[in-house]
């Protein structure tokens, strides 16, 4: 309780600061036992033992002195100076009094063994040497110049100096007592303070965990609600803009829906990876394929937007091709994408250049790959540079208004090249131009050839084959976009599609009906789309039939999900024409042509 009084004067908490409040307590301790000290001496000097003249008053005066540093220098809370400054007046006291005192050691001699344990505590073991300097100092003194009779300068007697040496041990006792107790209290606060903390993290972090949970679900209901209504508006503009009978101002206007609606795609999408990301729960593709070509294929995509603008746009390969890795050519894709996108909109003349190459030499089969992405646009201000990967930011205001934009591509950029072990850079000057620069180690393949793009006539012919298809979901507007979408990309007589609002209708259409493909929603009520494939695969009617998820959970952990589930295929949401037609045409053409064929085989098999 004295020191916790003590720590309120001083300003010192153990709990704050544990260091601090030692030395505070040791200078307290300095200050109150040389003063005591002090004052003792001059009462028994002046009193009882008729010491020299001059002595009681030193003893007072050093004992003032002491009190009045002591207060300020804590009062100003500089523990070490006011430390310091009473082990000099200590020393001074000392030798002047052992000078003057003759015939024995003066009693201030009994401080001593306070000085060097305060010492210790306060500043280490090497502090000891410097407090030691003075007390070897003083007894070498005495020593050197006494002489045991009465007629030396520091004349003095033996057996009084073997009681002054048994009462310095007895007092070092005190000082232990002393900086001991000091010790533990202040310990016991620093603990009681240490678990009090510990708790709070550990509620905080339960707080955080719980915040970061719902924000993630959060987060994952809002990306299903929006891709719902966001199908309706995408899958039916692709559906019109097929129309070989609509005018030109109809055709930019759904030109500009569908824009508009990608924009909010791409929008949801990135804040899904953010949020990925952020939650350490985005887990990287590792498979070989060859950057050249994806550098190459992901810069041709911008080329007709930055020649539009007057752009030149070029690309430098000094890896050669093909240029096989081992990676995640998706997120990588997804990167570059965004850096020529940034380059392409934030520059209005000049060029944009794309250079690919090999930094340093290759070890234990891994090469620094260095992709630099340069402009002649705009250019970032040197006080912003670092603060455009952070999410949500842009230059100013004025940048956001003109060219749109959330600011979390960049930030998205940095996040998946630091997971992928690169690092990404900015060099910019306003008016010149940037250029990001990303740095990859990349584990190269030899021997590769490169694989010869074959044009996929099913990505712009119909698909002719006759099919009953059904669709499933418990949105009407899902299932009128998926039914027009069908009914453009399957072009035959016999083609029947049927719908069904949620899976137990699905199952009991199933059931009495033979599908060739089901297009299954997930989330639905009463049955969900899981559940309603598993009793699908069980009807004796249409469990050979290709069912596809079809849903707003959009991941890649989603798609796995589910293909591990049973299901034969998987279409996120907002569903694209060419992935379904790509899925249409796998379970009609593909899939039938690999059946027939076994089929005859086994005849064949049977006749001999």
């Amino acid at each position: 309780m004295l020191w916790r009084q003590i720590d309120r004067w001083t300003g010192a908490d153990p709990q704050i600061d544990f260091d601090h409040a030692i030395k505070s307590r040791i200078a307290v301790a300095y200050t109150a036992i040389f003063t005591l000290m002090g004052l003792v001496n001059a009462f028994l000097l002046a009193f009882v033992l008729g010491g020299r003249p001059g002595m009681a008053e030193l003893g007072l005066i050093s004992s003032l002195i002491a009190a009045t540093i002591g207060i300020v220098g804590l009062r100003l809370r500089r523990p070490n100076a006011t430390m310091g400054v009473i082990i000099g007046l200590a020393a001074i006291v000392m030798f002047a009094a052992a000078w003057a005192n003759r015939g024995s050691f003066p009693p201030a001699t009994l401080y001593l063994p306070g000085i060097v344990l305060g010492a210790y505590i306060a500043w280490g073991s090497r502090a000891v040497l410097v407090a030691i300097a003075p007390l070897g100092a003083y007894f070498w003194l005495i020593l050197a110049n006494a002489n045991p009779d009465t007629f030396g300068r520091l004349a003095f007697n033996s057996t009084e100096l073997v009681n002054m040496l048994v009462a310095a041990a007895a007092f070092s006792c005190v000082w232990i007592v002393l900086f001991g107790s000091s010790f533990r209290s202040a310990t016991t606060d620093a603990r009681l303070a240490l678990t009090e903390a510990n708790k709070q993290l550990e509620t905080a972090l339960i707080s955080a965990q719980e915040a970061n949970r719902a924000k993630s679900e959060f987060i994952a209901n809002m990306s299903h609600e929006v891709r719902t209504p966001l199908n309706g508006v995408i899958g039916m503009t692709h559906v019109m803009q097929a129309d070989q009978t609509l005018t030109e101002d109809h055709r930019r206007n759904l030109d500009l829906i569908d824009e508009s609606g990608k924009a909010l795609l791409e929008l949801l999408n990135e804040i899904l990876d953010l949020s990925k990301i952020e939650a350490d729960a985005l887990e990287l593709e590792t498979r070989e394929f060859d950057l050249s070509a994806l550098v190459r294929s992901t810069t041709e995509h911008w080329r007709a937007q930055a020649e539009a603008k007057g752009v030149a746009l070029s690309v430098s390969n000094q890896l050669g091709e093909p240029a096989f890795v081992v990676g995640d050519p998706i997120r990588l894709r997804q990167v570059i994408n965004n850096l020529l996108g940034n380059a392409v909109k934030f520059t209005h003349s000049g060029r944009i250049s794309v250079s690919l190459a090999s930094v340093g030499e290759p070890r234990e089969g891994v090469t620094r790959v260095r992709l630099a992405v340069r402009d002649t646009g705009i250019g970032i201000p040197g006080n912003k540079q670092e603060a455009i990967f952070d999410p949500f930011s842009q230059v100013d205001a004025s940048v956001t208004r003109r060219y749109g934009g959330t600011g979390l591509g960049l930030a998205i950029c940095r996040r998946l090249v630091a997971k992928m072990d690169g690092k990404i850079t900015l060099s910019s000057k306003m008016g010149r131009g940037s250029t990001f620069t990303i740095d990859l180690p990349l584990q190269r393949v030899e021997g590769r050839e490169r694989p010869v793009a074959k044009r996929d006539p099913a990505s712009v012919e119909p698909v002719e084959a006759a099919a009953r298809i059904l669709v499933v979901d418990d949105v009407m507007t899902n299932q009128l976009v998926l039914k027009a979408m069908v009914q453009q990309i399957v072009k035959a007589d016999e083609l029947i599609v049927d719908s069904a609002s949620g899976g137990r209708e699905a199952v009991n259409k199933a059931t009495s009906m033979a599908y060739d493909v089901v297009l299954m929603d997930i989330q639905m009520p009463e049955m969900d789309g899981v559940s309603a494939m598993q009793c699908i695969r069980e009807t004796r009617k249409s469990a050979d039939a290709r069912i596809v998820a079809v849903t707003a959970l959009a991941s890649d952990d989603h798609r796995r999900e589910f293909l591990a589930a049973g299901f034969s295929d998987y279409l996120p949401k907002p569903v694209e024409i060419a992935e379904l037609r790509r899925v249409l045409k796998t379970a009609l053409v593909t899939d039938r042509a690999e059946g027939d064929a076994e089929t005859a085989g086994e005849g064949r098999l049977a006749s001999r």
